[in-house]
């Protein structure tokens, strides 16, 4: 399968999951990402705000504010990806695509001074660490810009969402753990 092939793929499976399944898979992958030594030695959280049918990020967000880490999510600039600093959740509405977004705040950007942690989205992933994404590449160019960062990429997936192998590109970039309600892929 091709690149556009699969994302079609995955996203008619993803439609099909129930409110439950997404929430019970959803809750297994929190646990195991709040567990890590990678979010508790994080000081600086880049998360997305899920949506639709993705791996529900809220309890996420919401236990590293509490945990008063720096917590920024990602809004769309003209054209741009870039991430906002919030306090909380109320601090979002709606943006491209209905995207919940922040509506204001101070640009975070990655620093070496930073123990930063970047909670990624999805649609394929494979053994090597591949990714897939929605097909705008604003991910890859976010860690192309920062690639001299110590930012630890972690991609949050559901089982199904897992291949033995993607196709490609050099300019893809690769995430350094998936996390998935049965493992850890390093």
């Amino acid at each position: 399968m091709n690149k556009q092939e699969l994302r079609a793929h995955i996203k008619e499976t993803k439609i099909k999951l129930s409110r439950t399944a997404i929430q019970e898979d959803s809750n297994r992958i929190t646990d195991k990402l709040l567990n890590s030594s990678w979010f508790r030695d994080s000081n600086q959280l880049f998360c997305y705000v899920s949506f639709n049918q993705e791996v529900i990020t809220n309890h996420i967000i919401l236990t590293a504010l509490e945990q008063n880490k720096k917590v920024a999510v990602p809004k769309i600039v003209d054209h741009e990806m870039k991430f906002y600093y919030i306090n909380a959740l109320e601090e979002l509405k709606p943006g491209t695509l209905g995207i919940p977004e922040p509506f204001s705040g101070e640009e975070a950007i990655p620093s070496l001074a930073e123990e930063s942690l970047c909670i990624v989205p999805g649609l394929a992933f494979d053994r090597q660490r591949n990714r897939i994404g929605y097909g705008k590449g604003y991910y890859d160019k976010f860690f192309t810009k920062y690639i001299d960062k110590s930012i630890r990429k972690i991609a949050l997936a559901f089982d199904f969402q897992i291949y033995e192998k993607l196709p490609a590109e050099e300019y893809d970039k690769k995430v350094d753990y998936i996390i998935t309600p049965t493992r850890i892929i390093e």
